[in-house]
């Protein structure tokens, strides 16, 4: 080791009214002393100076495990300062004492985690704080002991080979676990723990979900249905013949719907939308979906489309709800939505934040400049944003491939056939005339999804 010496001692030039004194680390450094106290106290009667132990005799309990204790702390130590050397940074009293306030670092990259952890567990959300305890979790199951010096990029690679070919992760579940561990890891190169992060040559990506959406066509025939109130035409009657309006569940949560896809508000902001929300025509709240020390407001201009189905009329207090029923949770409300979906002849099954998605594909068809929609959103990042100019991008293309169709018919072999969607335009079957002996198919458009029956030459 560099010029420095290491030892554990009791100060008993000190001793507490129970007549104990404290152990400490003595670090010596170019003939400079400090010392570094422990969380453990003896009676100087029970220590062996020379020999630098707890003397083990039966009036002193825990003797052999504390002496154990003492010597692993100034192992702990001595580590640190060979640390330092490896890694050529100097080695002062400063930067000894910085990484044994991380001395969980030493032992353990877990160890380091779940201490970091739970000193944001005020500062970060509850789901949050769930999915890097997991990921954490299953990083221990991979391997318990691995330290924060071990992790390069080599060893990322090995752990997400390990996601994919023995748990069988998803993409999106192998950023979530490959996040956590860049999470800390970034955390101890900007404490000066380590040196360098291999996250710096070491990428992995989210692959982008499907963002199922509505098209305007569509949208409009909710908004049909919601104002026909054809649901509210629905009742049941008891074993005892009495009649309840059951539908009024499904019109509620159809409003729900329309108000999400006609300003993007996610179903956790739906739950707490209250009067005191609206001011001079917008509606302006805290995001549920932030940070706890840094809260996003959101500001939503009213449009006539928006304000036709939030009930804004009549004598209301500040804390009521602005819709009329009660917003259940996506376990309740994704089967009722399908169900709506499927009366109104919706033929996709969504889920309640495909409204969201709606909101924004919809909104960049109208003309919305991107930036706009990312802030009424609540967007940390315009690039996810960008996703959905991308779905309108490839909707263009796939419509402007429809001119290739003039092309396809002056080539076209005359002993071909094609089956059209009637719907769409796609091309959904071909083959050789001749060949299919039947004389009517059933097709489904792998586009639009509509179904039609196709007559054979």
């Amino acid at each position: 080791m560099a010029n420095a010496t290491v030892s554990i001692f009791l100060d008993s030039s000190y001793t507490k009214k129970d007549g104990t004194s404290r152990f400490y680390i003595r670090v010596t450094l170019n003939r400079k002393t400090k010392k570094i106290p422990l969380n453990l106290f003896l009676k100087p009667d029970y220590y062996n100076p020379k020999t630098k132990k707890i003397k083990e005799i039966r009036e002193v309990p825990d003797a052999k495990k504390n002496n154990l204790y003492l010597k692993d702390k100034e192992s702990e130590v001595e580590q640190i300062i060979i640390e330092l050397e490896r890694r050529k940074q100097p080695v002062t009293f400063e930067s000894i004492l910085s990484l044994y306030s991380n001395s969980e670092v030493n032992g353990s990259f877990i160890e380091f985690a779940k201490t970091r952890l739970k000193e944001e567990r005020n500062r970060i959300k509850a789901s949050t704080y769930k999915g890097l305890e997991f990921g954490i979790i299953k990083l221990e199951r991979y391997q318990a002991n691995v330290t924060i010096y071990e992790i390069d990029e080599n060893w990322l690679e090995k752990y997400r080979n390990y996601l994919i070919e023995h748990l069988n992760n998803k993409p999106n579940t192998i950023y979530d676990s490959m996040s956590m561990i860049r999470k800390f890891i970034t955390y101890a190169h900007k404490k000066n723990i380590i040196d360098r992060n291999p996250f710096s040559n070491f990428s992995f990506l989210k692959e982008d979900g499907k963002k199922d959406h509505l098209s305007l066509k569509e949208l409009d025939m909710l908004h049909d249905y919601y104002n026909s109130e054809q649901f509210l035409k629905i009742y049941k009657k008891d074993n005892r013949g009495k009649t309840y309006l059951t539908g009024m569940k499904y019109q509620e949560t159809l409003q729900h719907i329309l108000i999400s896809c006609y300003c993007g508000l996610r179903l956790s902001d739906l739950k707490k939308l209250r009067f005191k929300h609206i001011e001079n025509n917008m509606i302006i709240m805290p995001m549920e979906k932030s940070r706890k020390d840094k809260e996003k407001m959101l500001r939503i201009p009213i449009t006539e489309r928006l304000k036709s189905v939030l009930d804004l009329d009549g004598d209301k207090k500040p804390n009521d709800k602005i819709y009329q029923g009660f917003v259940r949770n996506s376990s309740d409300i994704n089967p009722m939505l399908r169900f709506i979906m499927n009366e109104v002849g919706i033929k996709k099954r969504l889920s309640f934040h495909c409204t969201r998605h709606t909101f924004a594909v919809s909104a960049l068809t109208l003309g919305m400049s991107l930036e706009t929609v990312s802030d009424i959103m609540g967007h940390n990042d315009l690039r996810t944003t960008q996703i959905y100019a991308k779905i309108i991008d490839d909707k263009r293309k796939e419509e402007m491939s429809k001119w290739n169709r003039l092309n396809n018919l002056n080539n076209e072999n005359i002993n071909h056939a094609r089956a059209i969607c009637p719907n769409c335009d796609n091309e959904v079957f071909s083959f050789e005339k001749g060949v299919i002996k039947i004389k009517k198919l059933t097709l489904q458009c792998q586009s639009c999804s509509t179904k039609f029956s196709y007559v054979v030459e």
